[in-house]
């Protein structure tokens, strides 16, 4: 009697993807696997010409339409569509190499109490060419313990992770109280709870390219809308941000209490870091007022970082005498003050 193939339900949601999805999915649709790959793609209400993109995709792949409400939320839609034994995740700016399932099964069948299997990925630019580095960081390359994920943040991007569909039934899926627009918390937090499903397997091979910023042009454009919100005219998009940070901390302290007091102050750390980046962009665009909300964040979650509040007291200065005091500091110190040198 013939064993049946493996079915995988690869999902991947969009958002104003026009550039990047049709990439993503072809190479969805091109795996070098000895099994079914269903492919649901989430249009998680794309304002862009994504929707057109996707049309040409209608028979071969399943298309599901719904209003925006953050990657949490398309991919747990994703999965409720799903019909494969098996949920491989695939984010639509990303590109999944031609044996990536190939590879991440097997090593998943090898280890029957493996919760989920990931690997490595190489970064390419918003132009798709090549950076020459990888993702995982040294001190990464194994898979992590327990302990290893309550002691700091993992770096394991959920593009390169497959699991069985019945582990992402114990976990519950991905928590959408996340608000839209920063899912790095909301993928940390899965990984957190699927790691107590079972070990975890790590391939330090990439199968996956993994797009990034290409150039602090690109890195400030991003940041820049920071201060709007189309969720809600009357707050900014770094207030969702703090709110989800907030929404992290509470579900790890809840559910893991003294055991991820490391865990939690990694989190905050990993938040001032972020603020202060915006806050730089703002002092480059001379919004001194937006920058000192940035920073005063900041500080309440690292308040011993000396060089932050150098930077807010850099924010009081008059407009004039700042440039004139930063024309004469040496580079280092004008970036450490006033933002990138470009814009």
């Amino acid at each position: 009697m013939e064993t049946p193939l493996k079915t995988v339900s690869a999902i991947i949601p969009v958002f104003n993807g026009e550039a990047t999805v049709a990439a993503a999915i072809d190479s969805a649709l091109a795996q070098e696997f000895d099994g079914g790959v269903e492919v649901i793609v989430v249009n998680d209400g794309s304002t862009d010409a994504t929707s057109g993109v996707l049309e040409a995709y209608r028979g071969r792949v399943t298309v599901l339409d719904r209003v925006n409400g953050g990657p949490a939320v398309a991919r747990n839609a994703g999965v409720r569509a799903a019909r494969g034994e098996y949920v491989a995740f695939l984010d639509a700016d990303d590109i999944w190499m031609p044996r990536k399932l190939e590879k991440t099964l097997a090593a998943l069948d090898r280890d029957s109490d493996a919760a989920m299997v990931y690997t490595n990925a190489l970064t390419i630019g918003i132009d798709g060419l090549m950076r020459g580095s990888t993702y995982t960081p040294a001190g990464e390359m194994r898979a992590p313990t327990m302990e290893d994920m309550l002691s700091g943040l993992w770096n394991i991007l959920p593009s390169t992770a497959v699991m069985k569909r019945a582990t992402f039934d114990a976990i519950g899926g991905f928590r959408e109280e996340f608000a839209t627009g920063h899912p790095q918390w909301e993928d940390s937090y899965f990984m957190l709870v699927a790691r107590e499903q079972g070990r975890f397997v790590y391939l330090d091979e990439p199968t996956v390219l993994y797009r990034v910023s290409g150039s602090v042009e690109e890195s400030l454009k991003r940041r820049r809308v920071w201060k709007d919100d189309s969720e809600n005219q009357h707050t900014m998009r770094v207030d969702r941000y703090v709110r989800n940070s907030e929404l992290m901390q509470r579900l790890v302290r809840e559910r893991f209490g003294d055991r991820a007091t490391r865990l939690i102050a990694a989190i905050r750390r990993a938040t001032a870091g972020l603020l202060v980046s915006v806050g730089l962009t703002a002092m480059l665009d001379y919004d001194r007022v937006f920058a000192r909300r940035c920073y005063r964040l900041a500080l309440h979650y690292d308040r011993s970082n000396a060089k932050t509040y150098l930077r807010l007291a850099w924010t009081w200065l008059p407009e004039r005498l700042a440039r004139t005091i930063s024309a004469a500091l040496p580079p280092r110190i004008q970036r450490a003050v006033s933002g990138p040198a470009h814009a």
